[in-house]
This record gives structure tokens, C-alpha cells and sequence, in this order.
């Protein structure tokens, strides 16, 4: 496509600009290493579009803290630890972006980078990204049809059987608020869907880590067996006649990374480009090898 999407692109470039955080020690005394990230997501538009069967997942939940770039207090807090959003004139894969741009076969989502602390997973903040096209209110995500174990969730049987169930205003009320209770992630009434939604978390213990929790939405092109469901289609058509549901398409992976190596996860429908470059490095610190690319370990 010609003319992607570019909001991620320049967010980094609108905001208020970042110093270098105040400390770079975790005790006063032990010096940090501090990593420049640059990611480049984006889907591939010529992606086979069968009646393939598509398992219903959920779309990532948040979790505190986050560096959520819709949100100024969310960036003031990161920027605190440590994180700093970086203009575009750092990038680095300007190139790689534009050829995406160019190509007919894909589309940018979402170029950004950011300057970080190398700490352990559980000290390291995620990045809560955004990206593509907004969905309007004529569409329904697949998170309001499913609970937090993935199967559908049931409506209230108040008539002993679920073939026949006649929906009443109450009836109605009660499943609406059931789905809300059971789906711990992004809002999912209609307040409008982003294409492209999820977090990335970069750490750093023996190796350097990237965790990539993604999910590419899509307009349904069949009906899934799993969420065949009368009383299910009978809900949605009551409370929204016209509505679309978007399929989650994710991109859960984890992936040992090596400093100032391109690399690259990826579905068959969309994918990301990951460059983590040294920006300080303490004294004496030797990054550990990473002796196969594609080989590290899944962590779910």
C-alpha cells in the first residue's frame, strides 16, 4: 500500500523531548548497560486469504507498569526508569521502513523506538503499541465473543434450552456484563479497535530478551465451527445487527537477541523487525553470545 498508516511513525517525534535518565544504577553503585530499540511492524497485504479455520484468541491484557504511548502520565513514569521515546531523526531502519512502504506486498503499522535499561524481566517495563487502521463501531472483536480460557462464553439459560432462548432487555443486560467480567484485556465495547495491538517487552539477563505479545485484527471471512453458536448469534444481532467480528491474529513469541543483529519474527500475517544497539555499556560488560538465531527457546 502506498499510504500506510504512519501514527506510531511519528509519535516519537511529537513528544515533548527526553533526557537521560538521572540514574543509571540499580544500587547507587553497579552501572547499567542501556539499550536503543528500534521495531518496525508490519502486515503483509498479500496474505492467502482461505476459509481457513482460526482458533479464537484474546488480545493482550495490560499490566502495571506499562509505557502506554496514548498516555502522557504513562511516558512521564517510563521516562523515570529510565525509558526514553526517540525522535525519528535517531532511527536507524529508515531504509527498511521505506522499502515496506513501497513494496504492494506490505504495509508499515508501526515504526518506533525507544532507549531503555537492560534489567531482568521482571524489573523491565513493556511497551504498549498500537498501530494500522481504527475499526469503527460496525465491528465487534472476537475478545467479547470468547471467555479467558478461550472457549465461548455462555448466555443465561432461562428458558432450559439454549436453541430456544428468547432474549429480553434483562437477559440481554446480564450477558453484556458477564462477557465485560470474563475479558481481562483491551476494552472491547465500541469505542473503536486498532488494527494492530499488543506489547513488547525488551530485558536483559544472561542474553538479551525480546517478548512480542501481538494481535493483528481481521474482519471474519467465515464462520468459525467453535463460535457457531445460536444463542451467540442471536446476541450479537440483537445488540448489533450490523456488526463485523475482527479475528485476532497473534504473534506470541520470545526470542534470544543479539545487540546490533536485524532480526526478524514474523506470522503469515504480519511481522516485525527488531534492532537492539548498545548505548551505554558499563566497563568490563561482555554481552553473552548467542550462538542460534532461530533456535531460542519458545516461552509461553
Amino acid at each position: 500500500m502506498k499510504h500506510p498508516f504512519w501514527t506510531l511513525l511519528t509519535i516519537a517525534a511529537l513528544l515533548p523531548g527526553t533526557s537521560k535518565a538521572q540514574d543509571d544504577t540499580t544500587d547507587g553503585s553497579e552501572v547499567i548497560p542501556r539499550y536503543d530499540v528500534e521495531i518496525i511492524i508490519f502486515k503483509n497485504s498479500k496474505a492467502p486469504k482461505s476459509r481457513e479455520f482460526v482458533l479464537p484468541v484474546s488480545s493482550p491484557g495490560k499490566t502495571e507498569p506499562m509505557l502506554d504511548l496514548a498516555s502522557p502520565e504513562s511516558v512521564s513514569a517510563a521516562r523515570k526508569q529510565g525509558y526514553e521515546l526517540l525522535p525519528s531523526s535517531e532511527f536507524r531502519l529508515i531504509d527498511e521502513a521505506m522499502r515496506l512502504v513501497e513494496s504492494p506486498r506490505y504495509e508499515l503499522l508501526a515504526h518506533l523506538a525507544w532507549r531503555q535499561p537492560g534489567v531482568e524481566r521482571e524489573a523491565a517495563i513493556p511497551l504498549w503499541i498500537r498501530g494500522g487502521r481504527i475499526y469503527g463501531k460496525e465491528y465487534m472483536s472476537i475478545d467479547s465473543r470468547i471467555g479467558v480460557d478461550g472457549r465461548p462464553i455462555e448466555a443465561p439459560d432461562n428458558t432450559g434450552s439454549a436453541g430456544n432462548l428468547n432474549f429480553d432487555e434483562q437477559s440481554l443486560e446480564a450477558l453484556e456484563l458477564q462477557q465485560l467480567e470474563q475479558q481481562p484485556g483491551p476494552q472491547t465495547t465500541h469505542r473503536g479497535l486498532y488494527e494492530l495491538e499488543g506489547k513488547i517487552t525488551i530485558a536483559l539477563s544472561r542474553y538479551l530478551h525480546t517478548y512480542a505479545d501481538l494481535v493483528l485484527r481481521r474482519p471474519r471471512v467465515s464462520t468459525d465451527p467453535l463460535l457457531n453458536e445460536p444463542v451467540e448469534d442471536e446476541y450479537v444481532a440483537t445488540i448489533s445487527p450490523d456488526a463485523r467480528i475482527l479475528n485476532n491474529h497473534s504473534l506470541r513469541e520470545h526470542r534470544r537477541m543479539r545487540s546490533k543483529t536485524l532480526h526478524y519474527l514474523d506470522n503469515p500475517e504480519f511481522g516485525m523487525l527488531v534492532l537492539i544497539t548498545p548505548h551505554e555499556v558499563a566497563e568490563g560488560f561482555e554481552e553473552a553470545p548467542v550462538e542460534n538465531d532461530t533456535g531460542a527457546d519458545a516461552d509461553s
